[in-house]
């Protein structure tokens, strides 16, 4: 009888950590998330961007075919170097740019075919950064469905 209620409680306990798990694989709110990214501010045209530290992430729906991303930076002083951006979708290499004035770059990365998921994992990556950790600016993305 004790034996039964052992067996019982580890099945309750293994269904339970499977739920947990199978939950956070693909949580609804994770589509709001970021992480790298400063707060949204305004350019002097009046369009919105968000600075980028080294590494930022944020996320797009699965159903996106093709994201564009606006990403800019500063050349403020002669020692500013040219900045090496690398685009990763869920951990592959989508595309890399190399920014070469202050200019804003229109970055298209075509999405793999919908797996499983709600939504898509999109990294930004520089190869340096400017003064206060900043590394690239980043515009409001366009998702094409």
């Amino acid at each position: 009888m004790v034996r039964q209620r052992r067996v019982g409680g580890w099945l309750l306990l293994t269904m339970a950590v499977a739920g947990a798990l199978w939950y956070l694989r693909d949580p609804a709110w994770l589509a709001d998330q970021t992480t790298g990214l400063h707060p949204w501010q305004p350019a002097a045209n009046g369009t919105r961007y968000r600075w980028s530290g080294r590494h930022a992430s944020f996320f797009v729906t699965s159903d996106a075919t093709r994201i564009v991303v606006p990403v800019a930076t500063t050349f403020d002083t002669p020692a500013d170097r040219p900045m090496m951006v690398t685009f990763s979708v869920d951990d592959g290499r989508a595309a890399r740019v190399l920014l070469t004035n202050a200019s804003w770059t229109a970055v298209a990365l075509d999405m793999p075919p919908r797996g499983s998921r709600r939504v898509r994992r999109i990294d930004v990556r520089t190869n340096v950064t400017r003064d206060d950790n900043h590394g690239v600016m980043i515009g409001e993305v366009a998702v094409s469905r």
